[in-house]
């Protein structure tokens, strides 16, 4: 993604190993509804950035934070709280 709104960020694949550590199954390709704007998109779509110990997913239609994700020790730990919802196949 060179310039424009998002420069530096990464896709939401990104958050693939972490997230599947936490529940299991791949979810880069799950549905998640953002809680600000109701845009609903599949996990791989979410704009990250790196945070240091973690990541940052942001809704790529308001730029709002959807998901927080980071690894501390044996931990992943989330915070879903711009997340209205989230769809995960099984």
């Amino acid at each position: 993604m060179s310039g424009g709104r998002f420069e530096g960020a990464l896709d939401g694949n990104v958050l693939g190993g972490p997230l599947g550590e936490a529940f299991g199954v791949e979810l880069t390709a799950s549905r998640v509804a953002c809680a600000a704007c109701t845009r609903v998109a599949v996990v791989a779509d979410l704009v990250v950035y790196d945070a240091g110990p973690g990541w940052v997913a942001l809704c790529r239609g308001c730029g709002e934070v959807m998901l927080r994700v980071a690894r501390l020790r044996d931990e992943v730990v989330l915070d879903l709280r711009g997340t209205g919802l989230l769809r995960v196949a099984v």
